[in-house]
């Protein structure tokens, strides 16, 4: 029995020691980089220095099925909401035929983040063009995300209607 109590102790005093240690070496020791803003945007300038180079012969287009989503409300003039919806087919441009299989096998969930996507925008942004080409310029880099490549050069949009 006593040298159960004796290990027991021991164990306890172990752990206290591994956490102690753990706490000193988290909260004293180890220093976290700064995050700055100079880091932050030389990262996003050698993101952009170094483009996607395709061979637009070469590129294939990937119909997506059609997507109607409601926009944001908003309150009109006269204080009342006002609802409106976009429908619109969307073709995604992939690099190459294995890129064209990715999209395929994935196609619920880039439409699922399209969905997304749409439905915080509101009626007065895809109504303009600058708002239409951040939409299509964020598509793009959420299905590049989801697919962990650069496959997905550019999305078009047809039978756009605004409602």
């Amino acid at each position: 029995m006593k040298k159960i109590g004796f290990i027991l102790g021991l164990l306890n005093t172990l752990a206290i020691a591994a956490v102690l240690g753990l706490f000193v070496y988290t909260k004293l020791i180890f220093k976290r980089p700064a995050i700055t803003e100079s880091k932050e945007r030389a990262k996003i300038v050698k993101k952009a220095e170094a483009p996607l180079v395709v061979d637009r012969t070469k590129t294939i287009m990937v119909p997506l099925d059609a997507v109607t989503v409601n926009l944001d409300a908003f309150t009109g003039a006269d204080g009342k909401p006002k609802t409106h919806m976009v429908s619109m087919n969307l073709s995604l441009e992939v690099v190459d035929e294995k890129a064209k299989e990715k999209v395929e096998a994935a196609k619920p969930a880039i439409l699922d983040r399209i969905i997304q996507n749409l439905g915080k925008r509101t009626f007065q942004e895809l109504n303009q063009v600058q708002g239409r080409y951040v939409f299509k310029s964020q598509v793009i880099d959420e299905a590049n995300e989801y697919l962990k490549s650069p496959a997905v050069v550019e999305v078009f949009m047809t039978d756009f209607m605004l409602q």
